[in-house]
């Protein structure tokens, strides 16, 4: 008698299934098993072309894939657009050893967490839907001292209140909002396999990465109501002018990004956020 479970079990390929599996390749070849199941239903038998849809999609199911060498047709020859659809775009990560604002926009595209559209830079759909489904999580909106240290890269994190930390013993950080910390802890997640060199970069430096893709947020992270994002010239009486600028989700109200920046370096944030008028 077969035994069923082992048979399967042999024809299983963990670095094709479970959480290696590759989407596009695997849309590819349900394409592929449906083809050779009508055109055999069509030659032959409806009866043989079902037993073929059902042993192809046993296949790939338990190998990933269905025809050998799939990873390298689909990188070929399947659209970019449709690539990125499914977060697999042909573009390697960007390899950085430090990042300054000016270069937020251009590592932030590299990494596939920003794509240029005409004029302006939007979030890419293919990051803003992992990065939403990290959101919808259980846990994500309340995120805990351990995954915050991990986000920073830091030996030690002291909870000061929901939005405010010590790190390592000296250094203070603080978010807009629980919703702002929320959507941080959550890209960085997805920001540490896209970018080469993310582990060594200092803590100031992954904030502003991580504050230049919240910038790029059109929905709010806690409620998914609408951002308005403005930028405001500010004037002091005893020093140079510089450029506020506020994300607030039109909905709840909850800050996610404010900063103020001097005029000679706002231009990188002023980007991100999509305002260009003069100020």
């Amino acid at each position: 008698m077969i035994d069923s479970p082992n048979v399967l079990a042999r024809l299983e390929e963990p670095e094709y299934t479970g959480e290696n599996r590759c989407w596009p390749c695997t849309a590819v070849n349900v394409v592929l098993g449906f083809a050779l199941a009508v055109g055999l239903g069509v030659a032959v038998s409806a009866p043989v072309g079902a037993l073929a849809l059902a042993a192809s999609l046993l296949l790939i199911r338990v190998r990933g894939y269905l025809v050998p060498g799939t990873p390298t047709l689909t990188r070929r020859y399947l659209p970019e657009r449709a690539l990125e659809l499914f977060d697999k775009s042909p573009e390697t990560g960007p390899t950085i050893e430090t990042v300054s604002p000016d270069e937020l926009a251009t590592v932030l595209t590299a990494a596939g967490v920003a794509t240029a559209r005409g004029e302006s830079i939007r979030l890419s759909p293919a990051f803003e839907t992992r990065w939403d489904e990290r959101l919808s999580s259980e846990g994500a909106a309340e995120p805990s001292p351990d995954e915050v240290r991990s986000m920073l890269g830091a030996d030690e994190v002291d909870c000061l209140d929901d939005t405010s930390f010590v790190i390592d013993g000296s250094k203070r950080v603080r978010w807009e909002s629980t919703a702002a910390l929320a959507a941080d802890v959550t890209a960085a997640a997805e920001l540490r396999p896209r970018i080469d060199g993310w582990d060594d970069l200092a803590v100031d430096e992954r904030r502003d990465l991580l504050t230049g893709s919240r910038l790029l947020r059109e929905r709010c992270p806690g409620c998914g109501n609408g951002v308005r994002t403005t930028a405001e010239r500010l004037e002091h009486c005893c020093r140079r002018p510089r450029i506020g600028i506020r994300s607030v989700c039109a909905g709840c109200d909850h800050p996610l990004v404010e900063l103020v920046a001097s005029e000679s370096s706002a231009d990188p944030w002023l980007e991100l956020a999509g305002v260009t008028d003069d100020l």
